[in-house]
């Protein structure tokens, strides 16, 4: 009988030190399972602004420009007798240069939301004035096999995709500045400088990280 009673008492005892010990887990130390969910995915990435302090949308219209002391906008032009304009060039504070620039529109595919967020895919696309229905498809952004931006890409090319990256620049008007990078599928992303090729500064791709020209968007 003492050997039961014995037998019982630790029994007892043993399932009491259980419940405390699940107790003081549920209460104050909880326990996390682990789930499929990776903290990843729910990852909200930072919104690109434009020069106003507004997020930039997918589908608007704006001026691509370098902020810096004799900089100027993104343009579009034609510059060597080709039958659609396709160089990607930009607008100088010197009088051969000079212009108000190329508006462009961000887009992708419609499901990825209307706001542009940094190191998200986007194409680049121009509207500029042409008159030649010819051009129309030949306004995309692409990089050619000299390093030169260029149009003439394709939206849904993976060797078009271009992505916004923050820099720690801000204008004297307190606007954000940002790079630009072209980002195949695959492969790394390379910076978007200005430099001078054939006597035009174009927009070429470097492989240097930290070279690159920086940029702001203005609402067009």
């Amino acid at each position: 009988m003492k050997s039961i009673n014995i037998l019982s008492f630790l029994v007892l005892s043993s399932t009491l030190s259980l419940v405390a010990f699940a107790q003081s887990f549920s209460s104050e130390n909880p326990i996390v399972l682990p789930t499929t969910c990776h903290d990843d995915d729910n990852l909200v990435l930072p919104e690109v602004y434009d020069q106003d302090g507004n997020p930039l949308r997918i589908g608007e219209r704006y001026i691509i420009k370098n902020p810096l002391l004799g900089g100027g906008a993104v343009y579009l032009d034609n510059i060597g007798n080709l039958q659609c304009p396709n160089a990607v060039l930009q607008h100088m504070s010197i009088p051969q240069f000079l212009g108000k620039g190329t508006p462009v529109m961000f887009v992708r595919k419609p499901d990825d939301g209307d706001v542009v967020r940094v190191m998200t895919v986007v194409y680049i696309k121009f509207f500029p004035k042409i008159t030649s229905l010819l051009c129309v498809n030949e306004t995309v952004w692409k990089v050619n096999d000299e390093a030169l931006v260029v149009t003439g890409g394709k939206v849904g090319n993976e060797n078009d995709i271009f992505k916004i990256m923050e820099t720690d620049l801000v204008t004297p008007e307190g606007s954000k500045e940002y790079r630009l990078l072209h980002c195949p599928a695959h492969l790394g992303c390379k910076n978007i400088d200005v430099n001078f090729k054939d006597g035009y500064p174009r927009l070429t791709i470097v492989d240097d990280d930290k070279k690159f020209t920086p940029f702001v968007f203005i609402k067009a």
